[in-house]
């Protein structure tokens, strides 16, 4: 038994001593210490949810707009739709195919109660998004209200852009553009020829995440952070996001077979998956913040606090309350309560 204590209480110093020896298991240690330190969970939670509430109107009105752009081109539409729905496969994406055709089929019916919608919810995941990103580099910021909303608004504008182009180039290279080079090398029919398809759409999609990751993770915060110090967090987040999204169909399964998945349908899965995927997110951002070379790009938090002055330390002591001095009043008003019962006492003597 003194032993095990022993082992026990030796553990601190053995964790000090591998991480003065493996400088990435200190990197990996000093990640997780600031992940937690900045509430890395509560934000990953609430983006999750934010971002669901939000994720139904803005995918009507992008296909709505899509529609509209190319009502004449039926079949981009439909590669554009299969693209997604390859990244949410299951029930979930039936029904969400289900959501897809009924915002192209009412596009004109979506309007300015839909884009409003959209761009309410979408702020509010932005805005949410950002400072979880600025809380892993030490803080939020303070900005003007009004100019922060306009901001917001465009980066939200960008950003979706920027997803549907991540999408439009992963489809034209595993599409029409692949079969065409496969076919120009007369290999399309062949089994290894599809494999190597296979490869390089998975090599595509990840440099295209990479792309987008490097934009999230370097111009979302409020600080000013530089491509150069997010690159490498960017790339691991797309190959996880890779290897998410291939689990993706087995683990939605998974969970749509469990009794709480047939209780609450599909919502509950893709909730999940939208933590997991939140929480990478700022897992990435959590690794180049905490890393010893980006200590100068750290800031303090501006919001934290705000109007409360330094009160100093506050020192706690007993208080005793000595009674006053009995007043003039008092000591008539008892004496006369005294000489009624003394005459009282007297009758009924007599």
């Amino acid at each position: 038994m003194d032993r095990i204590k022993a082992l026990v209480a030796d553990l601190p110093a053995l964790l000090e001593r591998l991480k003065a020896r493996w400088p990435l298991l200190a990197h990996v240690m000093g990640m997780l210490d600031h992940y937690t330190a900045r509430r890395g969970n509560a934000y990953a939670a609430a983006i999750s949810f934010i971002g669901i509430l939000s994720l139904v109107p803005v995918l009507m009105v992008s296909f709505a707009i899509a529609a509209f752009v190319l009502a004449r081109q039926p079949e981009v539409i439909d590669d554009i739709t299969d693209a997604v729905l390859r990244k949410v496969p299951g029930e979930l994406g039936k029904q969400l195919n289900d959501v897809i055709d009924s915002a192209i089929a009412s596009r004109r019916t979506v309007g300015v109660v839909g884009l409003v919608s959209a761009a309410f919810t979408g702020l509010g995941w932005m805005a949410l998004v950002r400072n979880a990103l600025s809380e892993m580099w030490g803080g939020r910021r303070k900005r003007n209200a009004v100019l922060g909303k306009v901001y917001d608004l465009g980066m939200f504008v960008g950003m979706g852009l920027l997803f549907v182009l991540t999408i439009a180039l992963t489809v034209f290279t595993t599409g029409p553009l692949g079969d065409a080079v496969l076919e120009f090398l007369g290999i399309d029919d062949t089994q290894w020829g599809r494999v190597l398809l296979r490869l390089t759409s998975i090599v595509v999609s990840v440099l295209a995440t990479w792309l987008l990751f490097i934009v999230v993770l370097s111009q979302m915060p409020l600080q000013t952070i530089p491509v150069r110090a997010v690159a490498v967090s960017a790339l691991a987040i797309a190959i996880a996001f890779e290897a998410l999204k291939s689990l993706g169909a087995v683990y939605l399964s998974s969970v749509l077979s469990s009794p709480a998945g047939a209780a609450f349908g599909p919502i509950l899965g893709v909730m999940v998956f939208a933590y997991l995927a939140s929480r990478i997110v700022l897992y990435g951002a959590a690794w180049s913040a905490s890393d010893p070379k980006h200590a100068d790009l750290l800031t303090a938090d501006e919001v934290e606090g705000e109007g409360e002055p330094d009160k100093g330390p506050v020192y706690l002591a007993p208080v005793y309350e000595a009674p006053s001095a009995p007043r003039t009043r008092e000591i008539l008003t008892a004496a006369g309560i005294g000489a009624a019962i003394g005459a009282i006492a007297s009758r009924r003597r007599r």
